[in-house]
């Protein structure tokens, strides 16, 4: 009997993730639309964003405007997004062809133009608004996904929850999203029925406002897509990353989730919608995108990879050209990326230290930190993947070395186990030399390797490994000394230490949860005979003091703060650089204050009045970077150029005013800022002006 989900996250998240797409891995991300008429923003940007930067303030994309269209409104512009070269069987050839296994269309962006005939549309708009009508004058998202289920590619779809400038979302938000947004989700699930939605705009407002949990219910439980259809966590302001069946980084590539499968997201260059801006040089290489594929992978997550077509219904020839020789590659190697899982070990660096450079939105990235690494900085010379059903471990490298000698660090194989190249499929020898083993490649040749972009080697019959303990922290009646509590799979064994050492199976055996007296980082693995211990699985366990409370102070109600439009680009909170704009006081945390579109930063400080003794959670969340900081104790750590993201952090505070300081920046591409609290046995609520004060 099928499961009936109820509309909770603990019902909705206790749902799988569809094998299918498990095993997938690769899919392609379509964005197409009237945007695509311009095609056009600054480099660094989004030109699918184009409607936005034209009616707010962005005065390059007014500019561009003006010198190519004069006079006439974006809604202008659908008369000429015709597609009148738009071939869904050529398309869905390529992405076939591309070893893609999925993809996604932009069935509606945040402009509201929707790539079927929409009624609903027309009803809130007042005006036709549809490709059914206006432009090309044909189900687009209905041809294609007609074209794509005639190969073995499966058809999704993607979907903005809200749209800039639709009337009566900017009238109504609780109508729009019953009058508006419920009705085109059930039409595009019953109508076209696809494997993938992909939910998006959901930021300005809550899942409540959305109705989020319970459209997710009826989709799982009643719709007729409800055995195979992939969700994910665009589903409120407060979802991302938290719930949700598939978490959504975009331009993050390095965010890793333990425990939560992920699929992330990027274009060829930086835009998703087609941008004429870029260039050659804008694009990240074929080899630079077979590395990402791999990474993702290799990391327990799916890789999604953007296209922009343009207004003619045609996919950029340097676009095609990237799709297919991935497809070269995914031919002769795609064993070692579909229906593989995380192995213990996802990759093997270089010696030295073993960290990446800040990371960079746009350029080959990836393919510097493996092929052309800087001095001083240690790369990932070796991918590893794992086939649990065939027992095959494969080790995936983007340089050959010279000396045709590859060393798998720490890998001891079986005697008999076979090991392949899959280049040529050639059986190669190997030996041990102390925990390494070192396999013997073959010249190279070639006329014989095709598609040099990675190299793959198979270890057959050998892998099989323990997954990672469970680590719980627990505080008990809130008190401030932590209870800890381990859990493996099965009946594996659970070592442990608490100095930050490695786990062996000379460490203390778990039997019992326990009390750490101290601050620790603890360590554990989990070992059973016949296979592989697992990675280990570590955690920073603090044992909290109690902060006292301020005393002589009398306060007033508000907090200061310090406005910075800095001289230079800021990515990180160690510089706010030297040019402050304004000061004042407010009644909150936020970025309500700011005097320009993006890359600005805050400080806010002043007091927080506690009214009981307690422990208490804070968080910030943020787009970029944040920090909290009680009594000068950093509480929460949110820093780093990244999107909205909320971390959080503990603190014992006795009954008074303590000191709170808040630091933020904004690096461009959209800003936000919030301070939460949970006080104990409440429930999270943003920091109330009440509470707020300065001297």
């Amino acid at each position: 009997m099928a499961q009936n989900y109820q509309p909770t996250w603990e019902s909705l998240d206790s749902r799988p993730v569809p094998q299918w797409f498990r095993d997938a891995k690769f899919g392609i991300f379509i964005h197409w639309g009237v945007y695509s008429v311009p095609g056009w923003c600054t480099k660094g940007n989004y030109a699918e964003w184009y409607q936005y930067g034209l009616q707010t303030n962005d005065t390059a994309r007014q500019r561009f405007h003006r010198q190519k269209f004069g006079d006439r409104t974006y809604y202008d512009l659908a008369n000429d997004f015709k597609a009148e070269l738009f071939n869904p069987d050529e398309w869905a050839k390529l992405f076939e062809r591309s070893g893609a296994k999925y993809i996604v269309l932009t069935s509606k962006h945040h402009d509201g133009f929707t790539l079927w005939p929409d009624q609903t549309t027309n009803q809130t708009w007042g005006f036709p608004w549809n490709a059914g009508e206006v432009g090309p004058k044909r189900d687009l998202l209905g041809d294609l996904f007609k074209a794509v289920r005639k190969t073995s590619v499966h058809a999704g779809m993607y979907y903005s929850l809200f749209e800039w400038f639709n009337p009566l979302w900017r009238s109504d938000k609780n109508k729009y999203a019953i009058q508006h947004v419920w009705p085109q989700m059930k039409t595009l699930i019953n109508t076209y029925r696809p494997d993938v939605f992909w939910t998006d705009g959901d930021w300005d407002a809550s899942e409540d406002l959305w109705k989020s949990k319970e459209f997710l219910a009826w989709m799982y439980n009643e719709s007729p897509v409800k055995e195979k259809v992939v969700t994910f966590d665009r589903w409120g302001s407060e979802v991302r990353f938290k719930h949700g069946a598939v978490f959504t980084p975009e331009y993050q590539p390095e965010l890793d989730f333990e425990d939560h499968y992920w699929e992330e997201s990027r274009g060829m260059g930086y835009s998703y919608g087609y941008n004429r801006e870029e260039d050659a040089w804008d694009y990240n290489s074929t080899q630079s995108l077979v590395l990402q594929l791999v990474d993702k992978v290799s990391r327990g997550g799916n890789f999604l990879l953007d296209i922009g077509p343009d207004e003619h219904g045609k996919i950029p020839p340097i676009m095609q050209e990237r799709l297919l020789q991935m497809g070269e590659w995914l031919k002769i190697n795609g064993e070692s990326i579909y229906n593989t899982v995380k192995w213990r070990t996802p990759s093997q660096w270089s010696e030295g230290d073993q960290h990446y450079k800040p990371a960079d939105k746009s350029g080959d990235l990836l393919l510097k930190l493996t092929v052309d690494p800087d001095p001083g900085y240690a790369v990932k010379e070796v991918f590893y993947t794992y086939n649990a059903e065939t027992n095959s471990l494969y080790a995936i490298f983007p340089r050959y070395p010279a000396n045709k000698k590859l060393r798998l660090k720490g890998i001891e194989p079986k005697a008999g186990n076979e090991i392949r190249f899959l280049s040529t499929l050639e059986r190669l020898t190997a030996h041990q030399e102390g925990n390494d083993l070192v396999i013997d490649l073959p010249d190279y040749d070639p006329n014989k390797i095709k598609a040099p972009y990675a190299y793959v080697v198979k270890l057959a019959g050998f892998g099989a490994f323990e997954e990672k303990p469970q680590i719980k922290v627990d505080y008990p009646e809130n008190g401030l000394i932590p209870m800890v509590t381990l859990s493996a799979q099965g009946v594996a064994a659970i070592r442990y230490t608490t100095d930050g050492s490695e786990p062996t199976l000379r460490s203390e055996l778990y039997t019992k949860p326990f009390y750490l007296k101290k601050t620790s980082t603890l360590k554990a693995n989990a070992w059973l005979a016949g296979t592989l211990p697992s990675a280990t699985r570590s955690a920073e366990v603090t044992c909290y003091n109690w902060l006292d409370p301020l005393s002589g102070i009398s306060p007033k109600p508000g907090i200061a703060y310090a406005y910075y439009e800095p001289d230079k680009d800021i990515t990180m909170l160690r510089s706010f650089g030297t040019r402050k704009v304004n000061s004042g006081i407010t009644d909150q945390i936020s970025v309500a204050k700011k005097q320009r579109t993006d890359k600005f930063a805050f400080e806010f400080s002043g007091y927080i009045r506690i009214d009981k003794t307690g422990l208490y959670d804070f968080f910030t969340r943020s787009d970029d970077g944040s920090k909290l900081y009680i009594d000068e104790v950093e509480v929460v750590n949110n820093d780093g150029d990244h999107g909205p993201e909320e971390k959080n952090g503990k603190a014992a505070l006795r009954k008074g005013y303590h000191r709170i300081r808040v630091r933020y920046f904004d690096s461009g591409g959209g800003n936000e800022l919030s301070v939460s609290m949970r006080s104990p046995g409440d429930t999270k609520q943003e920091l109330p002006s009440s509470i707020l004060f300065h001297d």
